[in-house]
């Protein structure tokens, strides 16, 4: 068969435990056979047909017999080498063979080692800052579990989302190695004409958005740093070599402390005066986050508080900027509905004065009042949701009961439209520990939390392209 990268007589080796490949009852092929054909299939497909690599795979080996001269010579000829670990692996002579010889031959840092980690275990020092591709997850009581045992079953999508990130970047691999004419020597990812982009490692249960958003990046072709595992001994400075490679820090945050590490990236990245986007769920209560640290972080004025897909957008719009338009730009044209209650008319005038600097037109809701019947209060209501571009509803002194009403009606009338609203902005002033959630979400719909007014991320927000 062809072999994809010159001067080499295969592009992938896979080393592996036999063990790790015994098929369980009721199935007939092994964990490992199954996992390198799903491999096999999405390689071809990014790289463009059926022949386009070459990849070696030993079927007869057993753990008490030796690596053959054959063995060895599929090993010295081969681009990169794909190894399974596991404890069957760790217990291998022959597989700590395959794997020293291949990092005399390429080297530690020639990114030629691609990790597949069968089960949660130690690592040797030799594999320490590899970056991995974990193939195992925490079940609900915290106990780590194989993917894909027996076989991969349709319910375990974040099997198949991991092997597509696996072929992807073994394909993009062996496209670099490629492209240097030269086996040996493989592209600084600073020779890209993207920018690189440190994205923060998050707690467990963040795990597979993670996942998700390096997916998306991925998929645009964005570098993405970290590529290792840091040393605990030399944590800051390796972590702070990694941070001044990179335009721009972004970082998934949940309610869970992790150990301060979140705090700890996000405080190397601020004093590094790296440009910072951070995101959590729209959803997450601040009121019910306990420790008072990780609240902060989360009311930090670079939170985003939207769904993933919409984060994904404010990146590529960060990284993407219109080069023609003014920073920021007036939004000429744009006429914003500030909905507030009578409760808050000291917040609505921070904000009016906000929108006035700015030049950016918009309206209030009337005046309750003896000259105004409740009639003419809904349809002056119902008249500024129909053709108002955007929306900012106020829940500050006013209850969560008026806040989630006024969403109501933002929903109704987007069926009388004939465009839907670009933008519906609560902003929530953190100004109570009881405050009740509003447990609500719509298409469109942003939080914005904070116990002080940001006047620079509010603009952030109704200066984004999709207002």
């Amino acid at each position: 068969m062809p072999v994809y990268v010159p001067n080499y007589k295969n592009d992938i080796f896979v080393s592996y435990a036999h063990v790790d490949n015994e098929p369980w009852v009721g199935t007939d092929k092994g964990w490992v056979t199954t996992l390198i054909s799903q491999i096999k299939i999405l390689l071809k497909q990014q790289l463009g047909r059926a022949d386009a690599f070459t990849l070696w795979m030993d079927y007869k080996l057993r753990g008490n017999e030796s690596v053959t001269p054959d063995i060895d010579e599929q090993l010295h000829n081969s681009a990169l080498l794909l190894l399974i670990l596991s404890p069957g692996y760790l217990a291998s002579r022959w597989c700590r063979y395959e794997l020293t010889t291949f990092l005399t031959k390429a080297g530690k840092n020639s990114g030629r080692v691609f990790m597949i980690e069968k089960n949660r275990l130690e690592r040797p020092p030799e594999l320490g800052d590899l970056l991995g591709y974990p193939f195992w997850t925490l079940d609900e009581r915290e106990n780590p579990r194989t993917l894909a045992v027996p076989c991969p079953q349709p319910n375990e999508p974040e099997y198949y989302r991991r092997v597509d990130d696996l072929a992807r970047e073994l394909a993009g691999k062996l496209q670099h190695l490629k492209q240097t004419d030269s086996p040996s020597i493989s592209i600084p990812l600073q020779s890209t004409t993207f920018p690189t982009i440190f994205l923060a490692e998050v707690s467990t249960d963040l795990d597979e958005r993670r996942y998700q958003l390096k997916r998306y990046l991925d998929q645009h072709n964005i570098p993405i740093l970290p590529n290792r595992r840091y040393s605990p001994t030399n944590l800051q400075a390796e972590l702070d070599e990694d941070l001044q490679h990179c335009t721009l820090f972004i970082q998934l945050l949940s309610g869970q402390h992790a150990q301060g590490y979140p705090q700890f990236q996000y405080d190397r990245a601020k004093a590094l005066g790296l440009p910072i986007l951070q995101w959590r769920e729209l959803t997450l209560n601040l009121n019910n986050i306990e420790l008072e640290s990780q609240r902060k972080l989360l009311e930090s004025p670079t939170v985003i508080a939207s769904s993933l897909v919409e984060f994904q957008t404010q990146i590529a719009h960060y990284l993407h900027p219109q080069p023609s338009l003014p920073s920021p730009p007036k939004l000429t044209g744009t006429w914003v509905f500030l909905n507030a209650s009578p409760l808050d008319k000291e917040l609505s005038q921070q904000i009016e004065n906000v929108l006035e600097n700015q030049e950016i037109a918009y309206s209030l809701p009337l005046i309750p009042s003896t000259n105004t019947t409740p009639t003419e209060l809904r349809q002056d209501l119902e008249e500024n949701l129909l053709y108002c571009d955007a929306v900012i509803i106020l829940y500050g002194q006013t209850s969560v009961v008026w806040v989630r009403e006024q969403l109501r009606y933002c929903r109704r009338m987007q069926g009388q439209r004939s465009v839907p609203l670009k933008l519906i902005l609560v902003y929530n002033q953190l100004s109570s520990p009881s405050k009740l959630p509003l447990n609500m979400n719509l298409p469109n719909l942003r939080l914005l939390e904070s116990a002080e007014l940001q006047p620079e991320l509010l603009l952030n927000l109704l200066h984004s392209p999709t207002v």
